[in-house]
């Protein structure tokens, strides 16, 4: 079988600072920061999350803090629906 990347890397895996499990595959001479960054939620409140934390943790924060629900979706297509009058602050992105 023929190998489609180049050569293999070494990596190594680390300890999630979020979760506190052992599945952050990285690079060998990566370290691992504990550093925070503030984001902006789905509800409008402010989120101080991890920047470095594996992909499960991730995928966990997207659906947590910044998916829309399903309420949402279906407030949004209801007033595509409707063709109701946005007002002038309003747009259908504020409204997910």
């Amino acid at each position: 079988m023929r190998r489609l990347n180049g050569k293999p890397r070494n990596r190594r895996t680390h300890n999630c600072p979020q979760c506190g499990k052992q599945r952050m595959t990285r690079d060998l001479d990566h370290e691992v920061t504990l550093e925070k960054q503030e984001y902006k939620a789905k509800d409008g409140t402010t989120v101080k999350l991890f920047i470095d934390i594996c992909e499960f943790c991730k995928t966990r924060n997207w659906r947590k803090h910044f998916e829309p629900t399903k309420s949402d979706v279906r407030r949004v297509l209801k007033t595509m629906q409707e063709d109701a009058e946005l007002g002038e602050e309003e747009s259908l992105e504020d409204l997910l």
